[in-house]
């Protein structure tokens, strides 16, 4: 069975912090009217946060906003959706007041309640494998809102490899991790071989290729 990725695997955790105590969540989906830079979308989405935060205090009767969004690329070129799992009502006609405002999305919206089993239906867009180049350092989902919420960082994958280059870490320090992402698999791989931790890495006076078992 794959596992998946560390980052859905928080993904889905924060899903289940958000659902606690709750069978139903709401699914929104923001859009722009017109394919926008990266960048650009995300600057608009965090005005469109502010904003609703301000409204939420104002207006809003102590509204929760707390919730998770995600990040997909549209394939047809209609550029970048925003979806939104949070499970707190939220006025709808609030809400695309606000996103219509200039400098926020001025797009669609569209909400669905739906039961907490599909809400990990919106970790599909966290595939890594063709994720497009665009998003690359860019965060596909994040809480907002003040969510407990289970960071990437948090998540430890636990197998022979892992415990390996903790244990290579802890033993040489820097001498291990200032060392090349490459050398240090390769020091890992050396390991479970039952090799020198440094087989092959070094050569004379200067740090030799990557060897073509890595």
């Amino acid at each position: 069975m794959k596992l998946p990725s560390k980052s859905r695997f928080a993904f889905d955790c924060s899903v289940e912090s958000l659902a606690a105590e709750s069978k139903w969540l709401y699914l929104w989906t923001f859009t722009f009217p017109e394919a926008l830079d990266v960048e650009v979308a995300r600057k608009r989405w965090s005005r469109f946060l502010k904003t609703f935060n301000m409204w939420r205090r104002r207006d809003g009767r102590g509204v929760d906003l707390r919730g998770l969004r995600v990040f997909e690329l549209h394939p047809k070129g209609h550029g970048l959706h925003i979806h939104v799992l949070n499970r707190a009502f939220w006025g709808v006609d609030s809400v695309r007041r606000l996103w219509q405002l200039p400098g926020s999305g001025g797009g669609r919206v569209h909400v669905k309640r739906i039961p907490v089993c599909r809400a990990f239906y919106a970790g599909k867009y966290l595939r890594k494998a063709g994720r497009a180049e665009c998003f690359r350092g860019v965060r596909m989902w994040a809480s907002f809102g003040g969510l407990d919420y289970c960071r990437v960082r948090d998540v430890e994958v636990e197998s022979n490899w892992t415990r390996t280059y903790r244990a290579l870490k802890m033993s040489l320090g820097q001498s291990f991790t200032q060392l090349r992402w490459w050398q240090r698999k390769c020091a890992v791989a050396n390991v479970e071989r039952y090799l020198p931790w440094h087989f092959g890495l070094f050569g004379g006076p200067g740090l030799q290729e990557p060897p073509s078992c890595c």
